[in-house]
């Protein structure tokens, strides 16, 4: 399977688009963390409403580089299985609220393998960094793994664990956007 690294002629189009989401993900995450999160309906609507805006900016940049990146399809996929879960979600807020810990560490851990590819891709590249992005995966994985094993011991715990993931993902997503905008100079 080719990914977005193989093959680069030129710069990314649209490397901002993972640096917005990257950004989404982190105010998402401190809002979790530092506001009085006083009902799991509200996880429930801003988990739904990330999902979607991830789905539309992630088949952005797919489509926008579908003549640069020869794997574009798998990211525009991967928009539509975000976009379609949001939409899903927000059209069914108390489905999301029974099952937000299960939604959250499936999609947490195909975030966490993509993540750990994407990582594998950077070294075979010669990106010093490459283990902060691998660390950012497994992390993502080890707490989706978590949020399974124990997915009723709470929403203070939920909230906390989920925010704590969101912060991960969006740490690596904006990592990626300045080595995605930079990886065309080390060719």
């Amino acid at each position: 399977m080719e990914t977005v690294f193989n093959e680069i002629q030129h710069s990314v189009k649209n490397w901002w688009t993972s640096l917005l989401l990257g950004i989404v993900y982190i105010i998402v995450a401190l809002w979790l963390m530092f506001s009085p999160v006083s009902s799991y309906i509200a996880l429930s609507i801003i988990f739904s409403v990330s999902m979607l805006v991830s789905g539309i900016l992630e088949i952005i940049f797919a489509i926008s580089n579908k003549k640069g990146v020869p794997s574009w399809g798998w990211y525009v996929v991967g928009g539509i299985i975000d976009l379609i879960l949001g939409i899903y979600l927000i059209a069914y807020p108390m489905v999301s609220m029974e099952v937000i810990p299960f939604i959250i560490a499936f999609w947490l851990m195909f975030r966490g393998f993509s993540s750990t590819g994407y990582s594998i891709d950077l070294k075979r590249y010669g990106t010093r960094d490459w283990g902060w992005y691998m660390a950012f995966g497994i992390l993502a994985i080890l707490c989706s793994l978590l949020i399974l094993w124990q997915p009723a011991i709470g929403a203070l715990y939920a909230v906390y664990m989920i925010s704590f993931t969101f912060l991960i993902i969006g740490l690596f997503r904006v990592m990626l956007s300045f080595e995605l905008k930079n990886l065309h100079k080390r060719k």
